[in-house]
């Protein structure tokens, strides 16, 4: 698959933030992006990348949220008049702020942006795999239910992140998986003596689908960061000092 291509449903797009990647049916609800290589949101780069994200979105800087992500299921809500002050612990952020963008990190763990169609809240999640084995992605689904949005009015797009098609994981992640959901046997292929592949994009889709959003709104781009390096960055490829991609989101007010 060429850098071009893209999961039907799925775009690039070009701004402040450079080259980015959307989902069609995200973009009535809610300002939202993928970033790339275009920016590394780490080391000296780190406080202008997050400038121009802010300029992709028409928001000061200020207004960006970030988490210290936790790999967990640790969910922060975010309203109107919140006081936020540096990075918050967490791996999801549910917004009901349309002044606010929040915003995850990733370099092959999954990114999950979520909104729902009336304009009423968003979220934007990091599941690595032990928040996948947490079960994050249901975690947000349940917080925005609790802000009184059914899950059923929730569309979820699942962006570039490593594919099952490259993510060799060993006994223990496999046993960590089975030991918590023993279904989860169908998200893992054989691959060798004590390795295994494991298939974060089925697994969090069927997360969502198991906490009440509709199948035909979870969107998975199908974009592999260790097997597109031209666009993405990738921990297993480059190892821990390669940059950063964000995902991020701002609900978009009722008309």
């Amino acid at each position: 698959m060429r850098e071009t291509e893209v999961d039907a449903g799925f775009m690039w797009a070009s701004g402040p933030a450079g080259r980015v990647m959307q989902l069609q049916a995200l973009n009535p609800l809610a300002t939202h992006v993928f970033t790339t290589r275009a920016r590394s949101f780490r080391g000296e780069t780190e406080a202008t990348d997050y400038q121009d994200l802010a300029k992709a979105f028409g928001v000061d800087e200020s207004s960006i949220v970030r988490v210290r992500q936790v790999h967990g299921r640790a969910v922060v809500r975010i309203g109107p008049g919140d006081s936020v002050t540096g990075a918050i612990d967490a791996d999801a952020i549910v917004s009901t702020d349309p002044s606010r963008v929040v915003t995850v990190r990733i370099a092959d763990c999954v990114p999950i942006l979520l909104a729902d169609r009336r304009h009423r809240v968003v979220a934007a999640v990091h599941a690595g795999w032990r928040g996948t084995c947490a079960g994050i992605a249901a975690e947000a689904v349940r917080a925005i239910a609790a802000s009184g949005v059914p899950p059923s009015e929730v569309v979820a797009a699942i962006g570039p992140s490593i594919g099952p098609c490259c993510y060799q994981v060993d006994d223990r992640v496999h046993g960590t998986f089975l030991g918590v959901t023993p279904d989860a046997a169908h998200w893992f292929g054989a691959d060798g003596p004590g390795h295994w592949k494991l298939d974060l994009w089925q697994a969090n889709a069927e997360q969502l689908e198991g906490a009440g959003v509709p199948p035909a709104a979870i969107h998975v781009s199908k974009y592999c960061t260790h097997d597109h390096l031209d666009a993405c960055f990738s921990y297993r490829a480059e190892g821990p000092s390669t940059g950063r991609m964000v995902a991020a989101i701002r609900l978009r007010p009722a008309a």
